[in-house]
């Protein structure tokens, strides 16, 4: 646990705390919703519904995107450090 924010996963660690708190705001939403639904009528029920999806499947493409952007990144960061000592071990020889 002493190693849980470093320098270098200081990105990764601030994503999920942006995905946590996105979840739990739309954990409440559907909380709200689920226990003022006899007081509303349907259609705002249903506008509720509809908005708690839309940023349900926004949350999760959104979190899909942002990791494999963070994957893609280091994965080229990856490659230019081994091309980098390719290099490197070809002039010494």
């Amino acid at each position: 646990m002493k190693n849980f924010i470093t320098k270098e996963n200081i990105g990764y660690r601030f994503q999920q705390l942006v995905i946590l708190v996105l979840h739990l705001i739309l954990l409440s939403w559907m909380y709200y919703t689920l226990a003022n639904s006899g007081r509303l009528s349907t259609t705002t029920v249903f506008y509720h519904f509809i908005g708690m999806s839309i940023m349900g499947a926004t949350l999760i493409r959104g979190s899909a995107y942002w990791a494999n952007h963070h994957y893609v990144k280091e994965m080229k960061k990856r490659k230019n450090s081994k091309e980098s000592s390719k290099d490197s071990k070809a002039e010494i020889s």
